[in-house]
């Protein structure tokens, strides 16, 4: 990779991660809940397919999904992924219902062969993402008749940094290996009311780990794959700089301190997927994964932590070919995804479902790049005492550039 590439990374880099930090990525009440919302789009095609994909290789372009793709890289390609997002949210309770918004960059990546049988690629996506506001929080003065009021609101989330890598070890059987630093920061205000009294506190908190991944594809036959992704359990650790302000008959009082906070655990994750052709035209993409949430032995403080199903199934239609007619090159795809959710509220489970249309449109005829747009509608939690339901329309747009390096022109 020469300079020129690398001074476009980087730009790119510093670019979305200063946008990251100061805008929110989710207004969703659940990522109040431990670290936010785990952050589930990706790059290329996958966000469209249900999240499917462990078995799909890199061939045409950039999975995340398994570092094992990397190895299908094609010889002189280089591949770059941005991706941006946008949402809509409906959140009903009590049989109110209040609408909000959020979007920002969704991910960032570049893919290239280091051989005739290796790739590797570097990305940096969200990992969680926080953006909450509670207003009205009534609770009561122990040993009083009075109350005091609260508003929390919170934003930020945390990056995953990551780079993959894939050898293969035969023309079936490709392994890959990948290695995150997880880091980014999440602030929280909270204004107390007690009569004309208030007290604000801001809490910046910090955090930081590492995690390694590990995955396995192998083409039974030519329209057969079958892919394995695990995800080694991870310890991040944190720090927070706590700020106190209050307000009493006038005089302002201000205070602020570091505090070691406790570490959040990532659990154990396991994956398996499936690709297979249906027919020339029609391929479908099965995954099934589950995260291992019990086994943290950790809980918030209005939930428990619980093991983690998720489900994705995808369909991508493409006529393939060399067709001089536009349209003939456009790939269609769809997708369902269910996630029976990692936190228990009150004995109820926060699951969610939601459904995926996408195209790719081609952008070169001479490469595979792609501008793939995507589009799902999705439900999380449900009416019941304890749950918000928060009904949600979310558009991703992923610019995915095939780079072809060392390649003379036929003419001048």
């Amino acid at each position: 990779m020469n300079k020129f590439h690398f001074s476009i990374l980087f730009l790119l880099f510093y670019t979305i991660q200063t946008l990251s930090q100061n805008n929110e990525l989710s207004s969703s009440p659940y990522s109040y809940y431990g670290l936010g919302l785990t952050n589930k789009l990706g790059a290329g095609k996958t966000n469209a397919l249900g999240k499917a994909g462990i078995a799909l290789s890199s061939n045409e372009g950039i999975n995340l999904l398994n570092p094992a793709s990397f190895a299908a890289i094609p010889l002189k390609n280089f591949f770059y992924d941005v991706g941006f997002r946008y949402q809509e949210s409906y959140l009903t309770q009590a049989g109110e219902t209040e609408s909000r918004s959020s979007g920002n960059f969704s991910s960032i990546a570049i893919a290239f062969p280091l051989s005739e049988k290796s790739g590797m690629g570097v990305s940096l996506l969200p990992y969680t993402n926080v953006g909450y506001s509670i207003y009205g929080i009534e609770t009561d003065i122990e040993g009083t008749e009075r109350q005091f009021f609260s508003t929390i609101e919170g934003s930020g989330g945390l990056n995953d940094f990551k780079v993959n890598y894939g050898t293969s070890l035969s023309e079936r059987l490709r392994l890959g290996i990948a290695g995150s630093v997880i880091f980014g920061k999440i602030t929280e205000e909270e204004m107390n009311l007690v009569g004309t009294s208030a007290v604000v506190v801001n809490e910046i908190n910090n955090y930081v780990g590492g995690r390694v991944g590990l995955g396995v594809q192998y083409d039974w036959k030519e329209n057969f794959t079958t892919g394995l992704v695990i995800n080694s359990p991870s310890e991040l650790f944190g720090g927070q700089v706590q700020g106190i302000s209050q307000v009493y008959e006038g005089q302002n009082l201000e205070a602020s301190h570091d505090i070691d906070i406790k570490s959040f655990f990532l659990p154990l994750e396991i994956g398996m997927g499936i690709e297979t052709g249906l027919g020339e035209k029609m391929t479908a993409f099965l995954d099934y994964k589950r995260n291992f949430w019990t086994a943290t032995n950790q809980s918030d403080n209005l939930g428990e932590y619980v093991d983690q199903d998720l489900f994705g199934i995808g369909l991508e239609f493409s006529s393939g070919g060399r067709s001089l007619k536009y349209f003939d090159l456009i790939e269609f795809r769809g997708g369902i995804e269910y996630d029976t959710g990692n936190l228990e509220i009150g004995g109820e489970r926060v699951e969610n479902y939601a459904f995926n249309l996408g195209v790719g449109l081609p952008i070169n005829r001479r490469t595979k790049s792609m501008l793939n747009l995507h589009y799902s509608y999705g439900k999380e939690g449900q009416l019941s005492t304890t749950l918000i339901q928060e009904k949600f329309h979310l558009f991703s747009i992923n610019i995915s550039l095939q780079d072809l390096w060392f390649i003379k022109p036929k003419y001048d």
